[in-house]
C-alpha cells in the first residue's frame, strides 16, 4: 500500500470514527466506540477513559462491565489520578519513568512501555475526562496529531451527552465575588416590598333587607325562585293559614255568644236589680273577645310575606323551606339591590397581616380569574370567628370601584389583599418566625 492508499485510508478510518460519535446516544455508546473502534485508526493495545470529575475508570478496551475493586483497576485509578491532576491540558508521551513510585513498579505488570495521556475538553473549557492509551512502541508526530484531532471530536459529543453540572459548580468563587455577592444579598434583604395576604372571598350584599318569620307556622308555598328579580309589596311567600283561621273562627264565635249574653242581660237589668252587676262583666268579655279576633286577624295579616323595596330575593332551594316550621324572628331570605354588593374576606390567623382601612384589594373570580376586579378595604374584625370550614378568620369587608359593573351576589374567588410595605427579610421570615415563636412557646 502506497503513502498515499494509507493516508486516504487513515482519513476514512477518522471520518467514520466522527460518525459514530454523532449516532451515539448515550455517554456509555460513545466511550465504548472511543476506547474500542479507534484502534483501526491508531494503533494501541490498552485503552481507559477516565472522567475526571468523578475520579472513575469509565470505559476499558475490551471490557463491557468494570470491576471496581479489580487490582488491576485500583492501580490505573492512583495512576489516572495523578496523570488528571496536571489541568494544562496537554498531551503527555508517558513511561514508567515519568511517573515515580510507587506507580513505577508496577507498571510493567499492568501497561505496556510506552503510554499517552490525552486529556479531553470541549468549548475550551477545563478537561472533564481524559484518555489513556499504551503499546509497546513510540508514538510519532502524525500519531499525535491524528489523536489530538480525535480528542478534540470526542469532546464536543461528550460534552454534549453529559449532563452540565450545577450553577456553582461551573462558577469560581473567589473572594472578591465572595464579598460582592454578601452585600448584594445585605442590601436585597432590606428592599422594601408590600406585605400581601390571600384568603377566600366571596360577594355579599351591601345593605340587603332581611325578612324574618312574623309568626310561629310552617312555610306553605313560595311564589318566586332564588336569584329573582321583586318588586315592592309583591308576594314572596306564605305560611300555613289553616290553624289560624280556625282559631279566628271560634274565637268570632265566642264573640257573637258574648255579645248575645250582654243584650240579653242588658234588657234584664231594666227590671232585675242583680242583672245590672252582670253588664260590666260582659261588656269586659266582649272587649276582651274583640282584642283577640284583632290580634287573630292580625296574625292572618302576617301570612303573607311582601317585598320591601324592588331587588333580587336571596335564599335557598325552595323545596328546603316548604313545610319547615318556622318560629318568630326566624330569617328566611334577604332582598337585595343588585348594584349595591360588597366583598367579604375570611382571612385565616395564620396569614394576618396589618390592615389600614382603605387597603387595596384584588379579587379573583373563580370563573374569571385572569381578570381581577379591584376593591378597596373598609372593615376588618378584631376578634377572629369560626368559619363554616372550622377554622379561625378574621372577617374583613371591602367596596368594589366604581368602574364597571359589580360582581354577580354569590360568586366566590380569592382575594389579595395588601398590606405596609416591610423589609424583604421580614416578608420571607414572617411565617418562619411565627412557627419558630409557637414552638418554642414564647
Amino acid at each position: 500500500m502506497t503513502d498515499t492508499q494509507r493516508q486516504l485510508a487513515a482519513l476514512a478510518t477518522l471520518l467514520h470514527l466522527e460518525k459514530s460519535f454523532r449516532n451515539a446516544d448515550t455517554a456509555e455508546a460513545l466511550a465504548y466506540t472511543l476506547v474500542n473502534d479507534s484502534h483501526g485508526l491508531i494503533e494501541f493495545r490498552q485503552a481507559a477513559l477516565w472522567r475526571i470529575d468523578d475520579a472513575q475508570v469509565f470505559a476499558l478496551s475490551g471490557l463491557a462491565v468494570i470491576d471496581a475493586n479489580a487490582p488491576y483497576i485500583l492501580w490505573l485509578k492512583r495512576l489516572l489520578k495523578q496523570l488528571s491532576a496536571d489541568a494544562s491540558g496537554a498531551i503527555r508521551a508517558l513511561t514508567a519513568e515519568d511517573v515515580g513510585s510507587p506507580g513505577a513498579d508496577e507498571w510493567t505488570q499492568w501497561l505496556p512501555a510506552h503510554a499517552l495521556w490525552l486529556p479531553v475538553s470541549a468549548h475550551g473549557a477545563a478537561p472533564r475526562a481524559g484518555l489513556l492509551l499504551a503499546r509497546e512502541e513510540a508514538w510519532t508526530d502524525a500519531e499525535l496529531y491524528l489523536l489530538e484531532h480525535l480528542a478534540h471530536t470526542f469532546g464536543h459529543a461528550w460534552a454534549a451527552l453529559l449532563p452540565r453540572p450545577a450553577f456553582w459548580k461551573r462558577v469560581r468563587l473567589t473572594k472578591k465575588r465572595l464579598l460582592i455577592g454578601l452585600a448584594a444579598a445585605f442590601v436585597l434583604l432590606w428592599i422594601p416590598v408590600r406585605q400581601t395576604a390571600l384568603a377566600p372571598a366571596s360577594v355579599i350584599p351591601g345593605h340587603p333587607t332581611i325578612l324574618r318569620a312574623a309568626i310561629d307556622g310552617v312555610v306553605d308555598r313560595f311564589y318566586i325562585q332564588p336569584n329573582d328579580r321583586v318588586a315592592k309589596d309583591q308576594p314572596l311567600l306564605s305560611l300555613e293559614d289553616e290553624i289560624i283561621r280556625n282559631k279566628l273562627l271560634v274565637t268570632r264565635k265566642t264573640l257573637a255568644v258574648a255579645e248575645a249574653e250582654y243584650r240579653k242581660t242588658a234588657q234584664q237589668a231594666m227590671f232585675d236589680t242583680d242583672s245590672k252587676a252582670q253588664v260590666n262583666i260582659l261588656k269586659s268579655r266582649i272587649e276582651q273577645q274583640e282584642a283577640e279576633v284583632r290580634g287573630m286577624e292580625d296574625w292572618l295579616a302576617r301570612i303573607d310575606i311582601k317585598a320591601p323595596h324592588a331587588g333580587i330575593a336571596v335564599f335557598s332551594d325552595v323545596n328546603d323551606w316548604i313545610g319547615k316550621p318556622v318560629a318568630i324572628g326566624e330569617r328566611i331570605l334577604m332582598v337585595a339591590d343588585p348594584a349595591d354588593v360588597e366583598l367579604e374576606i375570611q382571612l385565616p390567623v395564620a396569614d394576618a397581616i396589618k390592615l389600614e382601612p382603605g387597603a387595596e384589594v384584588r379579587f379573583f373570580l373563580n370563573i374569571d380569574p385572569a381578570t381581577p376586579v379591584s376593591a378597596e378595604l373598609y372593615f376588618s374584625a378584631y376578634q377572629a370567628e369560626v368559619t363554616s370550614d372550622d377554622a379561625m378568620a378574621y372577617r374583613l369587608k371591602a367596596r368594589f370601584g366604581q368602574a364597571g359593573a359589580p360582581p354577580r351576589i354569590g360568586l366566590k374567588g380569592t382575594a389579595k389583599v395588601f398590606g405596609a410595605r416591610v423589609p424583604f427579610v421580614y416578608y420571607v421570615l414572617r411565617r418562619p418566625l411565627a412557627v419558630l415563636r409557637q414552638w418554642l412557646g414564647m
